[in-house]
């Protein structure tokens, strides 16, 4: 079963705001300034009724809605370098802000529907999108991902692809699998 929805607000209406709760207390209670969390749908919104597709909660409670772009639709896929210097395939979203890693694009697994559903936790706003994810996306995680594997990829922050002076980015590598309950 495919869920189409015509309006964002609609969604917003039948979050599980209990569910949201519990994952903005576990980011506080490990101090993460980013976490992505994959969640059931059927999990997130009251509503989300027997589909099996999962969606991404994006906790990024550092980060004013007004300095994303989430309605940005075009993706891409970039090689980043964590803080502890390990290189991750990154999907790139909201205009090239936000760096979500590999992790939850596959358990997200979003090819199946053609496109990425997103939670966004801001610090002052939750707000919900919708990515298309064309095979060509995939394909492109997919060489990242490759280069990642053979360490080809040259060592830098910001993968290159923006000048890091003129665009923030938000890089998103706490990934949990969630299905309706937190990990403990």
């Amino acid at each position: 079963m495919h869920i189409e929805w015509t309006e964002a607000d609609v969604l917003l209406d039948t979050l599980d705001v209990d569910l949201l709760g519990s994952m903005q207390a576990h980011m506080e209670e490990r101090g993460s300034s980013s976490s992505a969390y994959v969640v059931p749908m059927k999990s997130i919104f009251i509503e989300g009724g027997l589909t099996e597709e999962r969606c991404v909660v994006v906790g990024i409670p550092h980060t004013s809605r007004n300095e994303v772009n989430i309605g940005f639709k075009r993706i891409f896929s970039d090689v980043r370098i964590t803080p502890d210097r390990k290189q991750r395939a990154c999907l790139m979203l909201a205009d090239g802000a936000v760096a979500l890693t590999e992790a939850a694009v596959v358990g997200v697994a979003p090819l199946q529907f053609h496109r990425l559903v997103v939670v966004w936790m801001f610090e002052d706003e939750i707000a919900v999108s919708k990515y298309p994810y064309p095979d060509a996306a995939n394909e492109a995680l997919r060489r990242a991902s490759q280069a990642v594997d053979s360490h080809a990829y040259p060592e830098k922050r910001g993968g290159g692809l923006r000048d890091p002076r003129k665009h923030t980015v938000v890089e998103v590598f706490d990934v949990f699998d969630v299905d309706g309950r937190l990990p403990i």
